[in-house]
């Protein structure tokens, strides 16, 4: 893992995430990039402000945050580098992140469900954009390593193995027992079903045979009571989850399963785009 990018808004839930990015970094030797995204307030955008006096507000500001990353060095003992976007575009994340060379966004995930239900979420938008594993950590985590983690998974669908490299890097650095779980419905698999499984498991096994790992087939009426299932008999430190396709991502935080699913879990959860 080469950089990992936090999102911050300063608040007490990007301060979790940061926290929880110092400890993982310590064990992977990852660097840490704060990203801060700068909107412009509607009063600015409404007045017609110059553009001298816009890049003065976002100079304020980007030294706000290289005030607030030197201090926040010091306290979890961990070099920052930090950065200001004022586009949280997909085109704009990507060249972000690429430049920063960066497998992994962590970001916090505040108590109030009624946040992400808000198509102008800032964490909405990194979420929808990102084209990297996004870890959502939620404010109250308890801060332990994740020796057991539990992924979610499909068989039918699984994400791009690049995408993997992120998860296989945690469960190595931490030792980590990884259980790959999936959710059954009782129905009766199609002979194309049963073919496209097999085919799934097979390169999924390929990317992390060399991990400590066991499968697990749960019957639930619903994925969020098979989840929480899963959860609470594995005992699973993180959470992994993944969308079916790239276009899942605009409904990931959206009246989705994963949406409730990351607001009542109490442990991390990493969601990989496919």
């Amino acid at each position: 893992m080469q950089t990992i990018i936090v999102a911050t808004d300063f608040s007490e839930s990007s301060e979790v995430a940061l926290k929880y990015a110092s400890f993982i970094a310590k064990f992977t030797r990852a660097k840490i990039t704060l990203l801060n995204y700068y909107q412009f307030s509607i009063h600015v955008l409404n007045a017609r402000v110059s553009p001298t006096a816009m890049s003065k507000l976002v100079k304020n500001n980007q030294e706000h945050l290289e005030s607030y990353a030197e201090a926040a060095s010091y306290r979890y003992e961990v070099p920052l580098n930090c950065s200001t976007l004022t586009s949280l575009s997909e085109d704009s994340l990507a060249e972000f992140a690429e430049k920063q060379n960066a497998s992994m966004i962590i970001m916090g995930r505040k108590k109030d469900y009624s946040a992400y239900l808000s198509t102008e979420n800032v964490s909405n938008t990194i979420i929808a954009n990102s084209t990297i594993p996004v870890l959502i950590v939620p404010e109250g985590v308890i801060f332990s390593f994740p020796e057991k983690i539990l992924y979610a998974c499909d068989y039918h669908s699984i994400p791009l193995m690049k995408n993997l490299a992120g998860l296989k890097e945690l469960a190595t650095a931490f030792e980590s027992e990884l259980q790959i779980l999936h959710i059954c419905k009782n129905q009766v698999e199609s002979d194309e079903e049963f073919i496209t499984r097999t085919a799934t498991l097979e390169l999924l096994e390929n990317s992390i045979s060399t991990l400590n790992h066991t499968y697990k087939d749960i019957e639930a009426k619903s994925i969020i009571a098979g989840l929480e299932k899963g959860i609470c008999d594995f005992k699973a430190d993180l959470l992994v989850m993944s969308p079916h396709k790239y276009g899942f991502w605009n409904s990931l935080f959206h009246k989705s399963k994963t949406l409730e699913m990351a607001f009542k879990t109490r442990i991390p959860l990493l969601a990989i785009p496919g």
